[in-house]
């Protein structure tokens, strides 16, 4: 199989890249060319900013693909001269959204069919991702363009670029510190594991039925916040000591010190069902297991010797005893 994955460099475009060459297919891999990576031997790299109809046009002039794997479009500006530039010359092509589009929702779990977070109260990523997902449906729907979408919610592994996530808090707590959380630590979140999200890519373009559709890409269960502490202390042999801030005392915090890098404030619970059915996929990864995996990764990385500032958390501390 020829395959393009736009983005690659890092995090869940690299993990694919490798999950690609892997399996024997021959990737080309289009990006900026900014971020430093070593690739796998065999990958090929074209150097394009996707935001320029023209440099993207000049990149894959003459080229066809099997499959393009966009991970790395996040706005409809950004996405639309790479549709213009693949439409007659790429089999399928797999977009990479986010559980962010979905509306808050008085029910539990959100399914692919949920309303989308279209109000005024939603993010500008979550806008930017509904706009990118009605582009593409509206090609699926004008023209055919062979267009399948996947909604991870967190994602997490080796690799993550977002520092503030797992790997700070396995800095924390093999400090001994104390965590804080926003609210009473019972509101629930979802993620997946970067290497299933890769699986579910790879898996989604050899399906005719799956053009036209959108799946959540998640793990097996939906846990608390404390949870989710309390679950990266188990893997670390250390229990978490955690300090719930009222959520408007959090707030009233010093920007530096809101450094809870999770929702806090709403429940996300999400069903892979679709994905199960419709992909012929499944998640290897419990959150023990994979927070497990991740650990080690860190543990064999510099960035597990580095000194993290806690400065702002530790003044935050103090401010929450008093209160």
């Amino acid at each position: 199989m020829e395959a393009l994955v736009l983005g690659g460099s890092r995090f869940i475009g690299l993990h694919l890249v490798r999950l690609l060459s892997e399996q024997g297919h021959d990737v080309t891999v289009l990006n900026r060319g900014q971020t430093p990576v070593e690739f796998p031997v065999g990958i090929e790299t074209l150097t394009a900013d996707r935001t320029d109809a023209a440099q993207v046009k000049d990149a894959l002039e003459g080229t066809s693909y099997d499959v393009a794997f966009d991970i790395s479009g996040y706005t409809p500006e950004s996405l639309a001269p790479v549709v213009d530039a693949l439409e007659a010359s790429v089999g399928r092509f797999v977009f990479c959204s986010t559980t962010s589009v979905y509306a808050p929702s008085d029910t539990a779990p959100i399914v692919e069919d949920s309303s989308l977070f279209r109000g005024p109260d939603a993010g500008q990523y979550a806008r930017d991702k509904i706009l990118c997902e009605d582009l593409l449906m509206d090609a699926f729907n004008d023209r055919g363009f062979p267009v399948t979408i996947l909604r991870p919610p967190y994602v997490y592994g080796p690799d993550n670029y977002l520092l503030q996530r797992e790997f700070s808090y396995f800095a924390r707590l093999s400090q001994g510190r104390r965590i804080i959380v926003p609210g009473n630590g019972l509101n629930m979140v979802h993620s997946v594991h970067v290497d299933d999200l890769a699986d579910a890519f790879a898996a989604a373009p050899h399906l005719e039925e799956t053009m036209g559709q959108t799946y959540t890409i998640c793990g097996p269960d939906a846990i608390t916040l404390d949870g989710w502490i309390s679950a990266i202390g188990k893997v670390m042999n250390v229990e978490p000591e955690i300090v719930h801030a009222p959520i408007s005392q959090y707030l009233a915090l010093p920007s530096e010190a809101q450094a809870f890098p999770y929702v806090f404030d709403d429940n996300m619970i999400y069903t892979n069902e679709k994905a199960r059915q419709g992909l012929e996929w499944s998640p290897k990864y419990h959150m023990s297991d994979g927070l497990e995996m991740t650990l080690q990764w860190w543990k064999s990385q510099p960035m597990s010797s580095e000194v993290w500032d806690f400065s702002a958390e530790d003044a935050a501390l103090e401010t929450l005893s008093e209160g």
